[in-house]
């Protein structure tokens, strides 16, 4: 991975990040909210000094880390996805319960 190729991918994560600040389940627990901004405003001022940074992306242990980076990344995104099916699961139970709701004043 290239320098420029790990700023575009924290640039992507950045972008997930955001989307994610803006799910109602996460705005309704303040503190978990303010956890993940206060981490992602971390991570944008690493992208910023990334950018300024002169590196010598073909040292082996920068590559070595950018690997690690990969891996995180792509847990993370495994997580925000997470995330949203809890949303479809929460729809998902509200609907057979607004159901169950509909047979039950049938039955009375």
């Amino acid at each position: 991975m290239t320098q420029a190729e790990l700023v575009t991918a924290i640039g992507n994560t950045l972008t997930q990040m955001d989307n994610t600040l803006m799910d109602p389940t996460l705005i309704n627990q303040p503190a978990k909210w303010q956890q993940v901004y206060a981490l992602r405003k971390h991570l944008d001022d690493q992208q910023r000094a990334l950018v300024a940074a002169t590196i010598q992306d073909d040292d082996a242990g920068f590559q070595a880390l950018t690997v690690q980076i990969q891996q995180a990344i792509k847990q993370l995104q495994l997580v925000i996805d997470n995330l949203k099916k809890i949303d479809s699961i929460i729809n998902t139970i509200a609907q057979i319960s607004a159901d169950l709701d509909e047979i039950l004043k049938a039955a009375s």
